[in-house]
């Protein structure tokens, strides 16, 4: 599935929380105090993403939640590698939204690719109330991914309580850099095995049906 949030995630989701976290490791800071430095950029970027969008957005909402329950518990709790395990604490319950959505009509998957690419919504609706092969590539697509965050969180978990902290902030951009790439993989081939994804996604093609 295409992702939308491009230079921007890299510089304020990846790039300042890792500058923060060993920028100030480097300056004596404790790694508790380092990695809730590391939150705020990520936390002030989805707080504007929510304004910006004026509307309720789960999934920014589920991000900013968690960032700042984990830093609460951190706190409170004085252990650094709650915060470490941020992540997984957003993957668990995407993975579960994203599996229970394959009780409805139309699985989370097609329902967030379509509000994303808006001017092509009228050509997967036609798509999916006409092709039955389109229909049922969402829904492994849907699995897939469901299944691929349950997998992220649990190797966040794992990395967070078995490798040095210093260590573990560097290797969460890896993991979601993988899962996103990995991911593509299942989706192009079971879009393209319907003979579908270039009349969706292809620049230049139509963008109602006609």
């Amino acid at each position: 599935m295409p992702t939308h949030k491009g230079p921007w995630l890299l510089v304020v989701d990846i790039g300042l929380p890792l500058a923060l976290f060993y920028g100030l490791k480097a300056l004596g800071a404790s790694n508790l105090t380092a990695l809730l430095a590391g939150v705020v950029p990520g936390l002030i970027s989805s707080a504007v993403s929510l304004v910006r969008e004026r509307r309720t957005d789960l999934v920014g909402m589920a991000v900013v939640l968690s960032m700042v329950g984990s830093a609460v518990v951190a706190v409170l709790g004085g252990d650094a590698r709650l915060l470490l395990v941020r992540n997984a604490w957003i993957s668990l319950p995407f993975a579960g939204i994203t599996l229970w959505s394959l009780r409805h009509p139309r699985p989370l998957t097609y329902t967030v690719t379509r509000a994303m690419f808006a001017r092509r919504a009228a050509v997967m609706d036609e798509l999916w109330d006409t092709n039955e092969a389109f229909r049922t590539a969402w829904k492994w697509i849907t699995v897939c991914w469901g299944i691929a965050a349950i997998l992220d969180a649990v190797i966040r978990i794992v990395l967070a309580y078995t490798l040095p902290i210093s260590v573990v902030p560097a290797t969460d951009p890896v993991i979601t850099v993988l899962t996103i790439v990995v991911l593509q993989i299942p989706t192009h081939v079971l879009l393209r095995r319907t003979g579908t994804w270039h009349r969706v996604f292809a620049p230049g093609r139509p963008t109602v049906v006609g």
